[in-house]
């Protein structure tokens, strides 16, 4: 019963929630866009997750991420397990309270059925895009900032990443520019959309970009 309704969606198809159970999903960061994205995901029926964020709970985070009062001054990766826990007793957590970098990314990512990237930085983001380039893995990109969304599935063969973000991009932190909590959660949901549209063979092959505020959508087809 507890999948039932997301089962009546004609996309849907019969041995789904079977079929996505034991999928491994290594979630890369565990704030505004993850820990929203790690309830979507549980809720959903994705019961083997791996969370990555070594980032500890402050005040500020309570206006955009799914953590209360109580856990600040906890680690994110450690709050949203026992979050998560709460919501399925049946789910698969492993959580790495570190920072991913070249030396236990294969460690963190190596079974993985696909690679979401749930951070704030492109240094990040292209050790990821190396990864799964060399190991020609599918990695899901995600941004939000301000009231701006962008989100685009990559698969490691294709060798897209670096076309579309050249070296030279720039990082644009949250805490410089702000952000709305509208804006994190659509992402989660966005991203939850992209991991259904994967595993269910449907072609992802385009960046999507959303701005809440002009409510203006663009889609970009990547080739």
């Amino acid at each position: 019963m507890r999948y039932s309704r997301q089962e009546k969606l004609e996309f849907i198809h019969k041995n789904f929630q079977e079929s996505i159970k034991n999928k491994k999903i290594v979630l890369i960061g565990c704030g505004g866009v993850g820990s929203v994205l790690g309830q979507l995901l549980v809720r959903g029926g994705f019961l083997d997750i791996v969370l990555v964020d070594n980032d500890i709970i402050d005040e500020t985070n309570l206006q955009r991420q799914i953590f209360a009062e109580e856990n600040i001054g906890e680690s994110k990766s450690v709050a949203l397990k026992e979050n998560l826990e709460k919501i399925d007793r049946n789910v698969n957590l492993k959580v790495f309270n570190t920072i991913i970098d070249e030396s236990n990314i294969d460690k963190i990512c190596r079974n993985s059925g696909i690679i979401v990237d749930a951070t704030d930085n492109f240094e990040t983001r292209r050790l990821i895009n190396e990864y799964c380039e060399e190991k020609e893995k599918t990695w899901l990109y995600n941004g939000a900032v301000k009231t701006e969304v962008m989100s685009c599935l990559f698969r490691g063969e294709d060798k897209l990443f670096n076309k579309i973000f050249p070296q030279n991009v720039a990082n644009i932190s949250c805490c410089d520019v702000g952000v709305l909590a509208s804006t994190t959660f659509t992402s989660a949901s966005i991203a939850y959309n992209q991991i259904l549209k994967y595993f269910l063979g449907e072609k992802c092959d385009k960046l999507i970009k959303y701005d809440l505020w002009e409510n203006k959508v663009h889609e970009v087809k990547i080739k």
